[in-house]
């Protein structure tokens, strides 16, 4: 019984989610600007730090970088890789 309930409260508050399988909307990739609206941009410096390996690719190459955000009272360090 209690399962029930618990899944219908799951189902009642699920939101749904809307995604772009290939990547970005193709409007933002040409004009390179991201079309929020109702924000104001930063005018401090950025909190995060990206570098990268190389900074030029070619199609399949992969490309390791490291990033670091400070979030709250936690510094994150993250090691990602992109191809």
């Amino acid at each position: 019984m209690h399962v029930r309930i618990l899944l219908l409260l799951c189902v009642c508050w699920a939101r749904r989610v809307t995604a772009f399988p290939d990547g970005q909307v193709e409007e933002s990739c040409q004009s390179m600007a991201t079309n929020h609206t109702h924000f104001e941009s930063q005018i401090s410096s950025s909190p995060y730090k990206v570098s990268v390996n190389s900074t030029t690719f070619t199609p399949g190459q992969t490309i390791t970088g490291e990033g670091r955000v400070l979030c709250s009272e936690y510094l994150l360090y993250t090691s990602v890789n992109w191809c």
